[in-house]
């Protein structure tokens, strides 16, 4: 599997394209805006995007949903428990952050621990409620990647300040879910620096709590 990562506008999103390098069958993880790039990089890479995958609903992860399904045809997915905060613009904050009310509706809504099929590769959802009640990450075991969203980022974590978060639940989504795979698992966050399962384990201050 191979990975392209760019940083997209308003807030500098981390997003990602993931894709088998034989069938170019690709997603891309939470295509926040910039569209004009993405298309670009579509067309440069010769990709085949089947997959708009998202780790959970804020405008500035969703921001170029819509146009970009309307360009590809992409099947939009997210977890089940996230269709809510998706369709409704004051829980998405889109109005305050994108200036416009954006309300998304998916093509498939995912289930904990369900498998997404690119080619050859795999990746596995794993529903980490807490930033949101639907938040979850992507994680391709076999290529040793995290997607993790906003839930864990690199010595932190994600705000519970907002619509259907809540502390506790993201504490144990982080403990019990992600800081339980292997040392050696790489951490791709919404945000900031990559890291690693290992160096949150040595240093996320979740641990405490």
């Amino acid at each position: 599997m191979k990975l392209i990562h760019f940083q997209a506008p308003p807030i500098f999103t981390n997003s990602y394209f993931y894709y088998d390098e034989n069938t170019l069958d690709a997603c891309i993880i939470d295509p926040g805006g910039g569209v004009d790039k993405i298309m670009e990089i579509i067309k440069e890479n010769g990709l085949k995007l089947k997959y708009i995958l998202l780790t959970h609903g804020h405008y500035d992860h969703m921001g170029g949903v819509e146009e970009l399904k309307s360009l590809t045809g992409a099947d939009i997915l997210a977890h089940k428990d996230e269709a809510q905060l998706l369709i409704e613009p004051k829980w998405n904050m889109s109005k305050m952050g994108a200036g416009k009310e954006i309300s998304i509706i998916c093509d498939r809504l995912l289930e904990d621990s369900e498998v997404i099929e690119l080619g050859k590769g795999k990746l596995s959802v794993i529903h980490t409620p807490g930033h949101t009640a639907g938040g979850a990450c992507f994680y391709d075991k076999e290529g040793g990647i995290l997607f993790s969203g906003d839930t864990l980022f690199r010595s932190t974590f994600g705000r519970y300040d907002l619509p259907t978060a809540d502390a506790k639940t993201l504490f144990s989504s982080i403990k019990e879910k992600l800081l339980t795979l292997p040392d050696g698992i790489k951490v791709l966050p919404g945000h900031e620096a990559a890291t690693t399962i290992g160096h949150e384990k040595k240093t996320n201050p979740v641990v405490g709590y």
